[in-house]
């Protein structure tokens, strides 16, 4: 796997920037950051997480389900 397909939890996504693991759900639950559904469970794409970042944490996008 790629580095940019690498796949985070929402727990490693919250210690990456600092904020409590809801903020990353509600996020993702708003759309404003992609989310990749693997049967119950919810991971972040980390180049999606980076473009995010890029943008200031303003992507809105539609989520990703696979």
């Amino acid at each position: 796997m790629s580095a940019n397909s690498q796949l985070l939890t929402a727990e490693q996504l919250a210690d990456r920037w600092q904020v409590p693991k809801g903020h990353v759900y509600r996020l993702a639950r708003g759309k404003q950051i992609p989310v990749t559904q693997l049967g119950k469970y919810k991971r972040f794409r980390l180049s999606d997480v980076e473009r995010f970042e890029e943008n200031g944490g303003t992507e809105e996008q539609e989520a990703h389900v696979q």
